[in-house]
């Protein structure tokens, strides 16, 4: 299994350099990150103390969010924790939310790598957040007898067919992890159907419902100030994709007939449609249109604005009247729905469209619980409209779905539980 292994992720590695050069030609830092994937942190990280190290890894930016609550709790529960990314998003907010720790770019998964970074970093455990499957390293800590755990898991649809069409494989790898704890029931019988031990399964639910937002109000104000944004309504459209985007755009342009003060934050989820979003927007809404990257004096005269800054939509759902989640509506997209819970936990009511699959118990139950509407493309305008007209309803939106999360809450310690109860393994 190493060797066969080795050899196809030494031959991927090989087809996409190409790309990786290019990409470095245009982003200098890139290949500087590059090469610390490859050789490790450079130097071995003495320990300062007696405390176990744990390292935990958090591939992209969702990840990293998801892990912020645990790498506190680990902490105080007396753990030095090191923690790294794989992509430059995951690693730019893992240094904004932690930035007197240890970060580090995750290791490529070569065997050269994996030895090198374990020998240097030195750590007592791993933990993996959410859909990190990494043979090569998951070999590595086997070899040295030090416990690896995946939590908070969850696989979607389209990755659970992918695994099982080389099940023989991913299922040899998934039974390298001590514990896999997911994020639902069903989360689990998918992994003990792609070959998980059945006793290294457990359920913890979702990370994301700890996650602890500053005040709210003070949030608003201090946006509004910071930004130089005016005082209104505010729409926030988050983590859209290609297609959606001007979806919403037309929308938000019949809205202003019936509320002429209302304002929209538009945040696409790839950085790479930040210029393109903004200037699709600037068509419709010519000298209306501000990008948060670029502030400028006029912006406070403006109406739409693109969120074009990578980790600052949760804090910016703070300006919400009403949260929109992108990925759920037809587009140039897979679809599958992005996590509700960041506009949930401020209070805000939400709106997605029907194609949520990736997060179906998430959306499922928030909007059994009153705090999230399902909704078509063709019925957003008017679904939109009914909801501004009646602003109490907004509220006790808002009021379900944050109630919602703090009965859920509990993740946290209820995964560190179960990943620290084979501490002798």
């Amino acid at each position: 299994m190493r060797t066969i292994y080795a050899v196809v992720y030494t031959l991927g590695f090989i087809l996409a350099s190409p790309y990786w050069l290019v990409r470095g030609l245009f982003n200098p830092q890139y290949l500087k990150t590059l090469h610390k994937r490859f050789i490790g942190p450079g130097r071995i990280l003495p320990r300062l103390d007696s405390r176990p190290r744990v390292w935990v890894w958090a591939m992209s930016l969702g990840e990293v969010l998801s892990a912020r609550e645990l790498v506190n709790e680990l902490e105080k529960d007396g753990s030095e924790v090191i923690i790294t990314a794989t992509t430059s998003a995951g690693l730019a907010m893992a240094r904004a939310s932690w930035p007197t720790r240890l970060i580090l770019p995750s290791p490529l998964d070569f065997p050269l790598s994996c030895r090198r970074f374990l020998d240097l970093t030195l750590p007592d455990r791993l933990i993996l957040v959410e859909t990190d499957l990494w043979p090569g390293i998951l070999l590595e800590m086997k070899k040295r007898s030090l416990p690896a755990s995946l939590v908070s898991a969850r696989l979607s649809p389209r990755s659970f067919s992918n695994y099982r069409r080389i099940r023989f494989f991913w299922g040899r790898v998934l039974r390298l992890f001590d514990r896999i704890i997911t994020q639902t029931p069903e989360d689990s019988q998918k992994f003990l159907e792609l070959g998980a031990r059945p006793s290294s399964l457990s359920v913890g639910g979702n990370l994301k419902f700890d996650q602890s937002p500053p005040a709210r109000a003070a949030v608003k104000a201090d946006l509004l100030e910071q930004t130089g944004w005016p005082e209104g309504r505010y729409l926030v459209a988050g983590s859209f994709h290609a297609g959606e985007d001007a979806m919403i755009l037309s929308v938000f342009k019949n809205l202003l007939q019936e509320f002429p003060d209302l304002k929209l934050v538009l945040a696409p989820r790839d950085r790479h449609k930040f210029s393109m979003t903004y200037k699709q927007a600037q068509e419709i809404f010519p000298d209306q249109t501000a990008r948060r990257s670029q502030p400028r004096p006029a912006d406070r005269l403006c109406q739409v604005f693109i969120l074009d800054t990578l980790g600052e939509l949760e804090n910016f759902y703070a300006l919400a009247e009403l949260a929109l989640i992108g990925k759920s509506w037809p587009g140039h997209h897979e679809g599958g729905g992005h996590n509700p819970l960041e506009a949930s936990v401020r209070a805000k009511p939400v709106l997605s469209g029907p194609r949520v699959h990736n997060f179906k118990w998430i959306y499922k139950a928030l909007e059994a619980a009153g705090g999230a509407v399902i909704v078509e493309k063709k019925e957003l305008y008017g679904r939109i409209s009914e909801l501004l007209k009646y602003p109490e309803s907004l509220d006790r939106m808002g009021y379900r779905g944050q109630e919602f999360v703090r009965q859920h809450r509990g993740a946290v310690r209820q995964t560190l539980d179960l990943v620290m109860s084979d501490q002798g393994r």
